[in-house]
């Protein structure tokens, strides 16, 4: 029965999910061990090949060098022969030789190192490169903007049959068939303007059984050049140039940022930022360099400390032994030579970390053979550049205000490119075409035998050019109220003027910054000039107590002992000044933009060009003058360090070289309050200028 078989057929419909459910449950979820694994083997075919893909590949390791943690440094003083000394200049160099990677000394041993916590962004030599070369969306290189006006090519072809019965009392049971073939080639070309050209070639190939058609098969086809221009929304060089063409882009979105000069723009960005990250480097070196050559100094300043406490232990003990003295006094004695020995061992060990720091930042091996000793010679007198000047190099130089200039450029040609977005779309459309018509597509002749025109040959028919076509017009297309036009133009508005505001912001921030670096250099030139005189009047002091207390123990044995600490402690406050005291004169240059050219690095662009052409304005001279003979007598360096250091107590201290601060007399003949006035064109004069 009929109903009886619609049952049966829709039991059998229900049936089979089922079945299909079942199998692959069956087949999926087979036990083993108890636990449900995948046995099905398209599943299991890609999950193999994820962790192929996942899995990492130790052959696949790009690294030059092989990394090395090295044999460790012992707690002991370099020897004289163990020292290489490097200038400040020396290690820019080397800095820039071996970092493709620039690291940063303040993110070092921090949880958030971005080396380790983000490696893909940390700057590098090659992001102007990945910037340049981009393709996504928002973030395209010049060549992707460029490949919009690249000619298109495209070939499409299809065919079929169709078969239809007639529906005709003249054709009562006839059924008519037609086989096709439709081919059709296109060159597009985007032009600068806005407009595209088009050249099309189509062909239709049809054979069909209707007792009406004049050939049974048939060629038609057509050769035509098609020119669409935007007349108002969207029209002219300069929007394309900005924003891209607008025949390009996506149904529902305006942006304007995808041309070719957006594209350049933000390469120049790249180029900025990696130029600032290089300065950032570069800063970070010199602040490096100087806490190395303050760390000699500490390190000397309590080796000699350690070492007149060791020989007042053994003159206490030997006058302990002789009853003399107390033994309080030769506990104290004691105490005091262990105290100075854990600075020394403390200040030996900061100065290792340095050194490994300015390594880490020059690119060099964990350690070698030899220790980096620092022997550029710092600057001792007071440099007064005028203020003027200083701000006014400082706002021509500094990156930060490139930069932001650079972003408002870009801002403002995307709101003249939003405000020639936010208007009707009116396009001019114009077309041509060469019609042709025949028997067969390319065959000897044109006579067909039935028409006296010959539509033997399609291609004969269509180059004679009998048969035309063309068409022109305009298309209007508005999206009513144009709100989201609109409401990009007011964003980029409310941006250009934000940017605007905080590069004001950025002008009187650079003031601010270099008052305050004025006023540190002025501070710790003061804190040089006291911290020697302090220094010679603590060295007074402890000859004076130690003469006393030499000449049949006027004096006890405390007062020696304290003006040994007052000594050791003014020499290192001494030298941390002159120390900040350099480092200020280098955050100067940093503040000023003029750091890479004072350590001799330009910068060029992927055409050669430098980033930051000199300004022939204001020439700026920020080479420093050499020192005076008397200086290089006062402040030589290197000095010679003890060969080793004895872990004996009991032991007398080996005979060392005399430090440098025993080689110095602390009087005022050191002119560290000599004065540099510059002149207007120049930062640091040339050594012709001290005369």
């Amino acid at each position: 029965m009929p109903g009886g078989h619609s049952i049966a057929t829709h039991a059998i419909v229900l049936r089979i999910p089922i079945l299909m459910i079942a199998g692959i449950v069956a087949g999926c979820a087979a036990f083993r061990h108890g636990e449900p694994i995948l046995d099905n083997p398209i599943v299991e075919h890609y999950r193999q090949l994820a962790e192929q893909v996942a899995a990492p590949v130790p052959e696949s390791s790009d690294s030059t060098e092989p990394v090395s943690l090295g044999e460790g440094r012992p707690l002991v003083a370099p020897s004289q022969v163990e020292l290489r000394a490097i200038s400040l200049e020396e290690a820019v160099k080397l800095a820039i030789e071996n970092n493709q990677i620039l690291r940063q000394n303040a993110q070092f041993l921090s949880p958030q190192n971005p080396i380790l916590a983000n490696p893909d962004g940390v700057a590098s030599i090659y992001d102007p490169s990945i910037q340049n070369t981009g393709v996504l969306f928002g973030s395209r290189g010049t060549e992707a903007a460029l490949s919009d006006f690249d000619p298109r090519f495209s070939v499409t072809m299809k065919g079929g049959r169709d078969a239809l019965a007639q529906n005709s009392i003249l054709q009562s049971g006839n059924v008519l068939t037609n086989d096709y073939t439709q081919s059709e080639t296109r060159l597009d070309q985007q032009l600068m303007t806005g407009g595209i050209f088009s050249l099309t070639q189509n062909w239709a190939y049809s054979d069909s059984n209707a007792p009406t058609n004049l050939f049974n098969s048939t060629f038609t086809g057509a050769l035509g050049a098609e020119f669409r221009q935007p007349l108002w929304a969207g029209a002219g060089r300069q929007y394309t140039a900005v924003a891209g063409p607008v025949s390009q882009q996506a149904r529902g979105f305006s942006y304007v940022n995808q041309g070719v000069v957006i594209a350049r723009i933000n390469n120049r960005l790249a180029e900025i930022d990696f130029e600032e990250n290089l300065l950032n480097l570069l800063r970070e070196i010199g602040e490096v360099y100087w806490d190395l050559y303050l760390s000699f100094r500490e390190f000397e300043a309590e080796d000699s400390n350690a070492n007149s406490a060791k020989q007042m232990w053994d003159d206490a003990l030997g006058k302990f032994e002789t009853q003399l003295i107390g033994e309080s006094e030769e506990a104290q004695a004691e105490e005091t030579y262990h105290d100075a020995t854990a600075r020394r061992d403390q200040a030996l060990g900061q100065l290792f970390q340095q050194e490994a720091r300015l390594r880490r930042l020059l690119g060099l091996p964990v350690e070698d053979s030899m220790v980096l000793y620092p022997s550029a010679q710092p600057e001792h007198r007071e440099i007064k550049p005028q203020r003027a000047i200083c701000l006014y190099e400082a706002l021509t130089n500094r990156i930060e205000l490139r930069r932001q200039k650079t972003n408002i450029q870009s801002l403002e040609l995307q709101l003249n490119a939003a405000n020639n977005l936010a208007n009707p779309r009116l396009d001019l459309v114009v077309g041509g075409s060469l019609n042709g018509f025949g028997r067969r597509l390319i065959t000897g002749g044109t006579d067909d035998g039935i028409t006296s025109e010959g539509f033997n040959n399609a291609y004969a028919s269509l180059l004679r050019g009998k048969e035309t076509s063309w068409n022109a017009g305009i298309e209007y297309t508005v999206p009513l109220w144009l709100r989201s036009q609109r409401s990009q133009v007011h964003q980029l508005e409310f941006r250009v003027v934000k940017a605007k505001r905080a590069l004001a912001m950025q002008e009187d921030e650079i003031a601010r910054e270099l008052y305050v670096v004025l006023q540190s250099m002025q501070r710790w030139h003061a804190l040089m000039q006291t911290n020697r005189r302090r220094a010679a009047a603590a060295q007074r002091r402890f000859d004076a107590a130690t003469a006393e207390y030499q000449d049949a123990m006027r004096i006890g044995i405390d007062p020696v002992l304290r003006a040994e600490m007052s000594l050791a402690q003014a020499k290192i406050a001494f030298h941390r000044s002159q120390a900040e005291y350099n480092k200020s004169l280098r955050d100067l240059l940093y503040r000023m933009g003029r750091l890479a050219a004072r350590d001799g690095i330009e910068l060029v662009d992927f055409e050669g060009l430098p980033l930051h052409p000199p300004n022939s304005q204001s020439p700026i001279d920020i080479e420093l003058p050499a020192p005076s003979a008397t200086q290089q007598e006062q402040y030589s360096s290197p000095t010679p360090l003890p060969d080793s250091v004895e872990s004996d107590e009991k032991s007398v201290a080996p005979n060392v070289t005399p430090m440098l601060y025993e080689q110095r007399s602390w009087d005022d003949d050191v002119r560290v309050d000599q004065v540099v006035e510059l002149p207007a064109k120049s930062l640091i004069p040339h050594s012709e200028s001290n005369e």
